[in-house]
């Protein structure tokens, strides 16, 4: 039996629901110089004995470890959250080991999956949809990517009889899987959960890819158009139904060769999200599958737009009346300036008749 005073339990709480436990076991009291000389059976003393606390823990919370799971895939990568884990499926739940963190999710938390093929065509990625967090640190996921090599293959062998297999509902399952790793484990999931396994179908860009580029400040990720949704990745993911969707703002769409891409506002019932810096080209297919889907769009010219044309045309009755006012400066100069001439030729002649009238008057 494990005594309480050997050990420090750190609860780590969100809200009403208890998601880490962590175990701290202080160091025994320091080894006299004559303990130290004999090391070799005091650290396999000490190595059996933190292996015997582990296992009195394992065994009291009735969680095994892999060696009780009844398959396990090693080396899965994800992207969200990133790095390498393997997975062990259990009778009611899937846990993930990674070298730094480790998280369980029971299948009926999972609500959905999506296989996307990625615009590079050689990586498949795989989103699943929780209905139960898994927690890092402060950050939830609500949603895990793994992301698969098409040419990754891998071979999965079940620790259980048939017999076994189906006591525990598992009819759907093989004793072994050989091939591509994203379709063993797209198989053994939706078979377990029974949920269907979406991919994108009808809606294709320009290029022939299935995915748009776009951003979500401040990351860039691709957003699928689907059937019945909208689903953006890598972060954060965000899954968007067409059955929430009020309204869809296209933005920036002005005809101009400077402006190469336009944005997508989507507003829903709850929230809205802003999807920038979408190329242009695009813009005919995404407001033909949007129309298709029967989704109301606006489209929105450049908001500086007519700002812009007002400025303009300000400028240019400013330059036409400031040139009618030169017009009119150079016209009355000229004016002004020949006034003076005739002036001053009529003020001679008339003092040339003076004189001539007063020689004759002589």
């Amino acid at each position: 039996m494990l005594k309480s005073t050997k050990y420090i339990l750190l609860f780590f709480i969100s809200e009403d629901m208890l998601c880490e436990v962590r175990f701290y076991i202080p160091p025994k009291e320091q080894k006299t110089e004559k303990k130290k000389q004999e090391s070799n059976e005091d650290e396999q003393d000490e190595i059996s004995y933190l292996q015997q606390v582990q296992n009195q823990i394992v065994n009291k919370a009735k969680i095994g470890g892999s060696s009780d799971s009844i398959l396990t895939v090693h080396e899965v990568p994800f992207i969200v959250p990133r790095g390498k884990y393997t997975m062990d499926f259990f009778k009611k739940e899937v846990r993930f080991h990674g070298n730094t963190y480790q998280f369980t999710t029971d299948y009926k938390s999972i609500t959905r999956f999506f296989l996307l093929p990625m615009p590079d065509e050689v990586n498949l990625s795989l989103v699943v949809g929780l209905e139960n967090p898994i927690k890092q640190g402060q950050t939830a996921y609500n949603y895990i990517v793994m992301q698969f090599k098409k040419d990754q293959e891998t071979q999965v062998e079940m620790k259980y009889t048939r017999e076994q297999l189906d006591n525990i509902g598992w009819k759907g399952i093989r004793l072994e899987y050989t091939g591509s790793m994203y379709d063993i484990v797209c198989d053994i999931l939706s078979e377990i959960t029974g949920i269907k396994v979406v991919s994108p179908k009808n809606f294709k860009c320009k290029n022939g890819l299935f995915c748009l580029r776009c951003s979500v400040v401040p990351h860039t990720g691709f957003l699928f158009p689907l059937e019945k949704s909208l689903l953006y990745i890598q972060k954060p993911v965000i899954y968007i139904k067409h059955d929430d969707i009020k309204e869809i703002l296209l933005q920036r769409i002005t005809q101009t060769t400077q402006n190469k891409f336009f944005d997508i506002k989507i507003i829903t019932k709850n929230t809205s999200y802003l999807f920038s810096t979408v190329d242009k080209e695009e813009l005919d297919n995404l407001t033909q599958y949007f129309n298709s889907k029967k989704l109301q769009v606006k489209k929105i010219q450049e908001e500086n737009e007519g700002i812009n044309k007002d400025k303009d045309d300000s400028d240019d009755d400013s330059q036409n009346g400031h040139k009618v006012t030169l017009s009119q400066m150079d016209s009355d100069e000229d004016d002004e300036d020949f006034q003076a001439q005739e002036d001053s030729y009529n003020s001679v002649q008339f003092q040339q008749k003076v004189q001539k009238t007063r020689a004759a008057n002589k």
